[in-house]
Order: C-alpha cells, then structure tokens, then sequence
C-alpha cells in the first residue's frame, strides 16, 4: 500500500520499507525543502540501511531470489522526456550539454544534494595557502569505455585542450584565471592559478569540464560526440539522432563509483536509457500521464496542477538557478540598440510581472537583475531596476530622437525601429517571444519573431542576430552569464556584443577573488553593473519542474546539479 503526506513517508523509511534516496525524492515531490528533508531524516531510524559495494564491484543483484517491490532490480530502458534538442555530445565543443552527458561522461568533483563538494574522479583535493594552485588526487582504478586508463595525464589533455583556442570551447574563458595544468604523476592534477581563483571548484564539476577521452576525439575529428563517445561514466554512448532522441546502453566494465551519496557503487541497474525531445510542449504531460515516458523535465507550467493530482506520479519543484535574458545587438547603431537609454527603454516596456502570471502559471519569477533569486550571491538591491514604466520608457525613446511614424511604429532619419527576435522552436519560447514582441510593440517596435531549430539558432547568433532570447541553464549563474556580457567572449557567446568597462572590471573583481567573502562582495559588484548598463536585458525566470511515475525509483534531481545522475536508478516491475 502507498504511503501518503509526510506521516506516512517517515513510517515507511523508519520500517525500511524504501531507501534514503527513496525518502528525498518523494519528500521533493511534497514539497519539502532540502534543510526540511535533512532534518526529518536526521529525526529518522530507519530499520535497515543497505551497504553499498565497494568501488568496481555490483551491488547485490535479483538473480538469486526473487526481490521485495522496494529492492533494486535489473534491467529495463529508462525513457526520460526532454524539453529541448540535443547537442553534440562532446564537452569539449558543444553549444549545450544536455542529460546524457551525467550518463555518459563524470567529472573531477560534483555536488550532492545538500550542496557540498564531493568526490568523483578525484577522491580529495586542496588548495595552496598562496591559493595560487589547487591540487586534486584521483582515485584509482577509473577508465574510459575504450579501456585506456582515466589517469593524470588524460585529465591534463582535457584542460590543455579547454585552453587551446582552436579547441573552439564556448566556455574557455572561465579557465582564464588558470595560468596551466601539471601532472607530477599519474594520480596527481595540479592546476596552476594567475592569481587566487576561489570559484574554480564551481568550473570543473561542470559538464564542459566533463573527462573526456582526448585520444579519441583527436582520432574521430568532427565525428565524435555523434557516431562514437569516450568517457567514463556508468553508460555507454548508442544513439544521437538531433530532434529526435539520444539513447545509451549499460557499459557492463564500469569500474565504479567512488561518489558517497551514491547507494549503487557498482555498475548501473538500468539496461539503458533514452532521451526523447518532446518539443511541443503539451505532449509532454501527455506522454507521461499515459506511461509512454518514465520521466519528465519540464512539464508546461498549466499542466503541473493536473500532473500533482495523480496518483501515479511525483512532481518535484526545485527554485531555478537560471533565467531568460535579451540580447540586443550593439552593433545595429542604426536602431540605438549601443545606447544605455534604448536598452532601458526596452527593459522599462517588459511587463514580468504579467509574464510570470499569464505564461508561468506563477511558477517562477520576474528577473530585475542578471541571476536568479535561487543563488546565494544574490542581490536584492537590483529590484529597483528594470521595472515595468511604459511612460518612461517612451520618455526615453523620445530623447533619443524617437517619435511614432503614421502606423505607430517610431522613426529616425528614415529608420522604422523594426528588427527580428531569435528564438529557439519550441512552445514556450515562441509564447514567450510573442508576449515581448506585444509589449513592444506598445513602445513603437516592430518586432518580427524568427524560430529556428537549435543548430541554427546558434549559428544565428554567432552570425549576428538583431535581437535573441536565451535560457541560460548554469549552476553557477555568475560565471555563465559572464560569457555573455564579457569583451573577452564576442562574438559568442557575448551576442549583444556589448563592451562596456564597467562590467569588464566586476568580471575581473569575482575572477579574482580569494575567498568566500570576497566573491560575495564581487558578485554584489557583478550584479549592479549589469542592472546599471544592460549588456543583457534580464526577462524572467521559471521553477525547475521534474515529474516521474512512481515505478521509478532511485532518480533524484536536485538544486545543485543540472540533472540527475543515472547510477542509482531502477525500474519496479
């Protein structure tokens, strides 16, 4: 019989009738919030607590017996329904990494769900008390799916490779402050700093930072990440059709995993998985309602009070880290889009608010400044920018030279204020394209939305696109959204192609700060630059929405990863 509310969650973890992870996902999906989930469990005795396997050994699989409803099995596809188009998979060169990469691929350091950094291919690390190095040890016994062992020297071909221009890495800058790698043997990773660089540990837990095999991406050129993959993690690489679906297969030599939150050390329970791009997005509450998905990312917001309801599934809400900005090109004088006033004006005529309530179902946000409320750099004084102000918008444009032509659309030497929106294909971003194209064109702009597929909509960007709309998707939202507002990163990711020294010297300011205090201060320093010039013009930001059928187990999102890792899931017969 199922448990119900939080009574019945603590009685059924107490009789250890479901795990741990088991206890965090359902308590996501009432609700709780991970400090609430921590300390109800801290209040727990559960009955039992399965021993894990030692790194490179199976957990105890359901061969020999028949299992309890509650005891990991083996076997099954997970189908896991995605809100966008895939990337290539490489970390190296990829517009995006997507879910596959958490499968597929495993980084130095990672996060748990409370937020801590933990081990996963390198078992400690530590910084010099100059903190003009950091020094990581890796764990024995790790390799890639071809075989050749994961050791020092691998690692440092990746970030040679990262810091190499030609590598075309679209987030190489974030390892400017790395002056170089070292590996004085082969377990040892020694990352030589320009100056302190305290956020450094943030860089390399990401899926750009990801270990991949340098041997044999060098081997298969542009080819790899498409027809073949060499990482290291619990899955080997299958299928990548773009628009379609990614699929993986259990790599069966997977030496295990040394990550402490991990109940399952050895290899994966899951057969495979497959990623399904669901980008209509009505069909995919559809999809999961009628079991032709296991799982879900990002449901629309309308449908999440349908899905709470049903019984067959849990619905998880976490606070999202990442928002939508505008990007306007500063290179089209033309329309004043270089002139703070223009871009104020612009912000000004965007109504959040109305966003928020008509398009998220009130689940998010407005966004006044570059980063999210979720962020604990976050800064409230930004709220004072960037409000809805349609007169003093129009003020704006009129001390620009600015006036209404015949049809209501504003002039200037003969130039009509019209100009294209870039926007991924898919619903959300056409409805919300459509809203600020409306809410402009009561400033006087004519606003024409373009939707391309997403291999096209980055090159449009990086071609120069009059005006965009991004979703950043970032852990760590500083650092990404300095990838968009830096002179060092035009033209891309910097699309507005905004140089303005003002932000530069904050980059410089979180780039270089030592400690804990000093990249507050410098993320502080951050935020008020953006809100201040508006390289970028900050829109919204949505709740991070994960919904599963309750015949999944093991599968945890959570706040401080961009998906969920794959090693513990499994599927209930």
């Amino acid at each position: 019989m199922a448990e119900t509310g939080l009574g019945g969650l603590i009685a059924a973890y107490r009789s250890g009738r479901i795990s741990r992870r088991e206890f965090m996902t359902r308590a996501l999906a009432l609700g709780l919030s991970m400090p609430a989930i921590a300390a109800t469990l801290a209040a727990c005795t559960p009955a039992r607590e399965k021993t894990p396997a030692p790194p490179g050994q199976a957990s105890p699989t359901p061969a020999a017996q028949a299992p309890s409803a509650m005891e990991p099995r083996t076997g099954g596809i997970l189908r896991e329904g995605y809100d966008l188009d895939f990337s290539r998979l490489d970390p190296i060169n990829t517009n995006w990494y997507d879910p596959a990469f958490f499968a597929i691929y495993e980084a130095l350091i990672t996060n748990d769900p409370d937020g801590n950094f933990v081990p996963q291919l390198a078992e400690k690390w530590a910084f010099s008390d100059d903190g003009l190095s950091v020094t990581f040890t890796l764990r024995e016994g790790a390799k890639f799916h071809s075989g050749r062992p994961l050791d020092a020297t691998a690692v440092k071909e990746v970030f040679d490779t990262i810091q190499d221009p030609e590598s075309g890495s679209p987030l190489r800058v974030l390892f400017d402050p790395v002056e170089g790698t070292e590996a004085p043997d082969s377990r040892t990773i020694v990352l030589k700093l320009k100056h302190p660089y305290f956020e450094v540990l943030n860089v390399v837990k990401t899926g750009y930072w990801r270990i991949v095999n340098i041997q044999k991406r060098k081997e298969l050129g542009q080819e790899y990440g498409q027809r073949e993959v060499d990482g290291s993690g619990p899955f080997l690489f299958e299928e990548w059709v773009p628009g379609s679906h990614v699929s993986v297969k259990r790599w069966e030599d997977y030496p295990g995993s040394i990550t402490p939150y991990f109940q399952n050390k050895g290899k994966a329970y899951l057969d495979g998985i497959r990623w399904i791009a669901i980008l209509e997005g009505a069909q995919r509450a559809v999809q999961i309602e009628n079991n032709e998905i296991d799982t879900l990312h990002a449901p629309l917001f309308q449908d999440v009070p349908r899905l709470q309801q049903n019984p067959d599934l849990n619905v998880i809400v976490l606070k999202e880290w990442s928002g939508y900005i505008l990007n306007l090109n500063f290179e089209r004088t033309d329309l004043d889009f270089h002139e703070l006033k223009m871009r104020q004006a612009i912000s000004h005529a965007i109504d959040r608010q109305a966003i928020v309530k008509t398009l998220l179902f009130d689940q998010g946000e407005p966004l006044y400044g570059p980063i999210t409320s979720a962020d604990k750099y976050y800064t409230p004084e930004v709220e004072q920018y960037n409000q809805f102000d349609l007169a003093r918008a129009k003020q704006f444009v009129q001390e620009l030279g600015w006036a209404p032509g015949s049809d209501g659309i504003l002039t200037k030497n003969g130039q009509r204020l019209e100009f294209s929106l870039v926007i991924q294909a898919e619903s959300f971003n056409r409805d919300l394209a459509s809203a600020i194209q409306a809410q402009l064109r009561d400033l006087g702009m004519d606003v024409k939305v373009e939707a391309l597929d997403r291999g096209s909509y980055f090159n449009k960007l990086a071609s120069g696109a009059d005006s965009s709309i991004f979703f950043y998707l970032w852990p760590v939202p500083i650092d990404v959204v300095i990838l968009f507002v830096s002179s060092k990163t035009i033209p891309a990711p910097n699309w507005s192609r905004a140089r303005i020294p003002e932000v530069d010297e904050a980059v410089e300011a979180w780039q270089t700060a030592a400690n804990e205090d000093e990249l507050r201060a410098a993320g502080q320093q951050f935020q008020l630059a953006i809100v201040k010039n508006l390289p970028i013009v900050p829109l919204v930001n949505r709740n991070n929405i994960w919904v599963h059928r309750k015949h999944v187990h093991g599968w945890l999102p959570h706040q401080w990863n961009l998906y969920p890792y794959y090693n513990d899931v499994w599927l209930e017969q």
